[in-house]
């Protein structure tokens, strides 16, 4: 066998392989053997997710603690605090979908439908703290579109749709109160203070997601409504990518991550050449903006490798994989404090406080959600 045919023979393999792994927003179906690494992977992810239950769950208040050893008067973790944790319980699901794993899924999941809050307006959302249900409470629009996002991926890891009809209501709180009808863009919280960056990217994706899954007008009407405005009157920022906020043209990782990935998705589903190509281009923007090394703080940093994994099971681009694995490999030596908890940065320093305060369930999370993410996904051959 000539070297030419032995190349396509793994390149062919290699495509299968991807093509194997469900797309986010649909069930796994009888996934494949994991590979080695996938293994080694998820082993990892399962590792850090029972470190997590044993030093986080707080069994007087039958949750999670936002912080290691917490004495404050509301000490659960918050949507921001733990959707990471949240991410790396359906990825195991996904990848190793046992009934084990898919009890975990249901468990939480049912334990995230506590932060529902009823009481706001126009309609029910999702609010910061679980047992929230005052009208008055703060909400933020990043929050339900991660929320949604991890809901999402538990109707993936279990087929209920339950979890999917959860999704769907993060998705009707943030069109109904998170859009401005004035002059477009999503808010970041109810006092309104400006234009959300991050809530654009998470409602973005939420929205395309769950057109996939349910071929829903109204889902895809949002993900217009949304990519329509950042494409032509909103977020502009350095180059060529989108801004943080209305307030701060500073791209971000975990901003770009979901974007790229919603319109490399939506352009398959509505056959948009342009599309395809305006997704290409942000991705190297991306790649060249942010580098191959990532220092930012894990809680951001796995967003972005979570959705440019994703990316590369869409595209098969193999540098995508490589980038989140050489990441992964990082954390794996140099993450861990000497409790051997991920709580420090990749790169072995420790979280500056106005990125993570000491002992977070956040910190923790996304490291792992990071191993569980390369678990779901076969490496390029």
């Amino acid at each position: 066998m000539t070297p030419i045919c032995r190349r396509l023979i793994a390149a062919l393999f290699c495509a299968i392989a991807i093509a194997a792994v469900s797309a986010p927003g649909a069930l796994a179906q009888s996934p494949p053997a994991l590979s080695s690494a996938q293994q080694s992977y998820l082993a990892l992810a399962e590792s850090g997710v029972s470190q997590a239950e044993h030093a986080w769950r707080d069994h007087r208040l039958g949750w999670y603690d936002a912080r290691l050893h917490d004495r404050n008067r509301y000490p659960l973790a918050t949507i921001w605090d733990i959707v990471p944790l949240f991410q790396s319980i359906d990825a195991i699901a996904i990848a190793s979908p046992t009934p084990a794993h898919r009890r975990a899924v249901t468990s939480f999941a049912q334990g995230a439908e506590r932060y529902l809050n009823r009481g706001l307006h126009p309609v029910a959302g999702y609010s910061p703290y679980p047992g929230d249900r005052e009208a008055s409470a703060q909400t933020w629009f990043d929050d339900n579109g991660w929320w949604g996002l991890a809901f999402v991926n538990a109707y993936r890891a279990t087929g209920a749709r339950r979890w999917l009809s959860d999704a769907q209501r993060a998705l009707g709180y943030i069109a109904r109160a998170g859009w401005d009808p004035a002059s477009g863009g999503i808010w970041w919280n109810t006092s309104h203070p400006y234009k959300s960056g991050p809530a654009l990217a998470a409602d973005t994706l939420l929205a395309t997601l769950l057109y996939q899954a349910t071929g829903s007008s109204f889902d895809l009407a949002q993900a217009r409504r949304f990519l329509s405005w950042a494409n032509t009157r909103g977020f502009s920022g350095a180059d060529g990518l989108y801004a943080g906020s209305s307030i701060n043209p500073t791209p971000v990782d975990y901003i770009e991550g979901p974007m790229i990935y919603a319109q490399a998705t939506l352009c398959r589903l509505q056959s948009s050449s342009s599309e395809c190509a305006l997704a290409d281009r942000l991705k190297q923007r991306a790649i060249v903006r942010f580098g191959h090394t990532l220092d930012f703080a894990p809680q951001y940093d796995a967003i972005y490798l979570q959705w440019m994994l994703a990316l590369y099971s869409l595209e098969g681009d193999s540098s995508l994989y490589r980038l989140a694995a050489d990441n992964a490999r990082s954390a794996e030596q140099r993450a861990r404090n000497g409790r051997g908890l991920y709580l420090l940065s990749w790169n072995g320093e420790q979280l500056s406080r106005n990125l993570a305060q000491p002992g977070m369930i956040q910190t923790q999370g996304a490291t792992t959600s990071l191993f569980a993410w390369l678990a779901v996904y076969p490496p390029p051959s």
